[in-house]
This record gives C-alpha cells, structure tokens and sequence, in this order.
C-alpha cells in the first residue's frame, strides 16, 4: 500500500477513534456494534468467515452461523468503540466491568519472581485481558502483531501503553530479544495465540492443518515458564467475564520439537472447546487454515 494510502487510511482511523470518544464508553461501543452488525455481511470477508465456520463446525445450521456471524461483527464494532476508553475498564470492586474467576490463579504469579505466559485469543474484547493481569498486581508485558499502518499502530500501542501495560512487545526478531529480557528478569508475558502463524509450526485446530504460534511452548519448555490459558467473554454491553485456568500440565520429554508440537496441540484445543462454547465471540475472519 503506497504512502498517500497510509495517510487516508491512519486520518479515517483518527476521525473514527475521535467520534467514538466523544460519544462516550457505553454509546460508542453500542455504536460500534451497531454499524458493524450491518456492514460486515456485505464485506467480502464475511464470506471467509463463513467458510471458515462451516469448516470448523459443521454441525452448525446455515441460520446458526448466520447468528454467530451477526454476533461477531457486533462484538468487533463494540471492541472498535471501545478503544478510546480502554481506561475506563477495571476488574475491582464488587462493580467491576470485568469479572475475574480463577482469581487465585492470577494472584499465585503477583509475588517479585513469579513469571507466566498468559495465552489467549482474539475473545470478546481481548485488548482486555491484560489489563485484567495488570490489575491483578503482575507485572508483565504485552505481544502484539503491529497493524500495516504505522499511524495506527502508533495510536494503538500508545493507547495500550497508557491504559494496560507500559511494555509493549511487537512480534518479530528485535520482539522475540525483547521477551527473553522480559522472562529472564521476571517480566510475565501476555500472548494471543489463535491466528495463523507462517513462521511457527504446524499443528491442528478444529481437526485440521494449521500453522500456528510455537512462541508459547518454546518460551515455556525452554524457561521452565507454565502457560496459564485464559478465556474472555462478553456478557453484556461492556461487561465481560475473564477466567484464568490452572497452567497446562505437560511433562517434558527430552524431545524439544516433539514437546513444542504437543505442547502446542495441547493450547490450540483449550482454544477450541472456548470458541466451540461462544463462537459468536471468536474473530473468524482470517485465514487460519491451509486451503
């Protein structure tokens, strides 16, 4: 994409976000949900995500996918909404927007020292889930995929900087030096692990082929660090539950590939029997898989 359309596409980004702060929280992520809901069918996209559903989850009726497909684009514009007012959210006090299970899960990795890769997907509102680590008192760090748009990825990261965590860690090669200095001075990690990888391994996801994030194990196995899955939903408005799962139990093997495979395959079914639990709440609209 050339620079003129970098510029056009980062100054729409900035209008929208300014129009979404002015309308407040609960206004502009119920705006958010609305025009999505009504664009996103007609998005070519849309058609990938409903591919990808049907694939998935074959179970599903035509009218059920349909369903889930309207609830994934309302939960996407909501998130949209919701990102100038990302400090807004909190997960205390008998009134918190977010509600915590497996709070004692969390508070086992507040102490100086004690690390965790907290892995999740792209669920309800997953810009969330490590301000829920951070509020939790752990102190940790964030991996993020940069957007294309430098502008946008700028505006983000701040957001994110000011509002969730201050160390933001981009993937790639100068991010993957980052996170060791992370892990080895006792920096807990923040991963969203559901999308395609090219550069990680393959494995299986809903009985298929996928490439998928090999960062989580390998840092694991390799550290001695535990995974601890996390699940997100959106129950409502701008209200979501969060709940911090015991960390995967694996014992190594001495095979480092075959441990990272199984270790792996175990993280992408703990992702699937949550997207098979709320699919409406899942981003569907990438391509995940091998055609």
């Amino acid at each position: 994409m050339g620079t003129w359309q970098h510029k056009v596409e980062a100054a729409a980004f900035r209008y929208v976000m300014a129009l979404f702060r002015g309308l407040g929280r609960e206004r502009a992520s119920a705006f958010g949900g609305w025009l999505f809901q009504r664009v996103g069918p007609y998005i070519s996209r849309h058609k990938k995500a409903d591919a990808n559903m049907a694939r998935a989850l074959p179970d599903m009726t035509a009218a059920q996918r349909s369903a889930a497909l309207a609830e994934m684009w309302n939960n996407l514009g909501r998130t949209a909404g919701e990102y100038p007012h990302l400090g807004s959210f909190t997960s205390r006090g008998n009134d918190a927007d977010i509600k915590v299970e497996g709070r004692d899960v969390l508070a086992s990795f507040a102490p100086e020292g004690k690390v965790a890769i907290f892995v999740s997907g792209h669920f309800a509102n997953w810009e969330l889930m490590p301000l829920a680590v951070a509020q939790g008192g752990v102190e940790g760090a964030e991996v993020y995929r940069a957007p294309n748009n430098a502008a946008v990825d700028a505006w983000i990261t701040h957001a994110r900087q000011t509002h969730i965590m201050a160390r933001q860690v981009p993937k790639g090669t100068s991010g993957a030096r980052e996170i060791v200095r992370c892990l080895r001075s006792g920096v807990s990690l923040c991963m969203l692990s559901d999308q395609k990888m090219n550069d990680g391994i393959e494995s299986t996801f809903f009985g298929r082929p996928a490439m998928s994030p090999a960062a989580p194990a390998t840092m694991s196995l390799r550290y001695g660090i535990p995974i601890v899955p996390v699940s997100f939903a959106r129950v409502g408005g701008t209200r979501f539950t969060i709940r911090f799962w015991p960390p995967l139990a694996y014992e190594k093997t001495g095979d480092m590939p075959g441990d990272v495979a199984a270790l792996t395959l175990m993280l992408n079914r703990f992702l699937e029997a949550r997207i098979r639990e709320r699919p409406g709440q899942w981003l569907w609209l990438h391509n995940r898989w091998k055609d």
